[in-house]
């Protein structure tokens, strides 16, 4: 069963239909995401984050001179930083009450939107465009918009711990 054909027989063009079906992938991974990685660890998988994305920057277009491999290296760095360090960046997402999982799904929300905006950016515009729609990719990876995906978590953390401590 394709979804984007069942969203095409209610009336969504195919571009809208493609959005959609990007939003409840993002939704549904932040939701298993965060729920795998728990809140103990996220903060410092947010942290990871940077710190791999940093070190991509850095890294000599020589070693990586394939999409794929900037890919697989970028991952393949995360998932190795995150099971390494235990207690190395141990930044604490720290809450309760009713609002808690909401802040535990929102943090999930902008790190994996984040992580896909930094890995639809290695791919080349032809191929990001093969698995997103053109607004889509507008919304996550040119300059302005990854500026936008870097800084969300880290205002979000911010307000939420500002408003915990309050």
């Amino acid at each position: 069963m394709n979804l984007t054909s069942i969203l095409s027989k209610i009336g969504l063009s195919q571009k809208m239909s493609q959005d959609i079906i990007l939003i409840l992938f993002i939704a549904l991974a932040s939701f298993i995401y965060g729920m795998l990685i728990g809140r103990s660890r996220l903060m410092t998988v947010l942290v990871n984050v940077y710190v791999v994305f940093a070190i991509m920057v850095v890294v000599p277009a020589s070693l990586l001179a394939d999409y794929n491999t900037k890919i697989i290296a970028f991952l393949g760095l995360l998932i190795g930083l995150t099971f390494l360090n235990k207690g190395f960046f141990n930044v604490s997402f720290s809450g309760s009450g009713p609002g808690f999982f909401f802040r535990v799904f929102l943090m999930s929300f902008l790190q994996i939107t984040l992580i896909l905006s930094i890995v639809l950016s290695f791919l080349p515009v032809k191929v990001a465009l093969e698995y997103v729609s053109k607004t889509a990719y507008g919304y996550l990876v040119p300059d302005w918009s990854m500026l936008v995906w870097m800084v969300a978590p880290l205002v979000f953390t911010f307000f939420i711990h500002k408003k915990i401590n309050n």
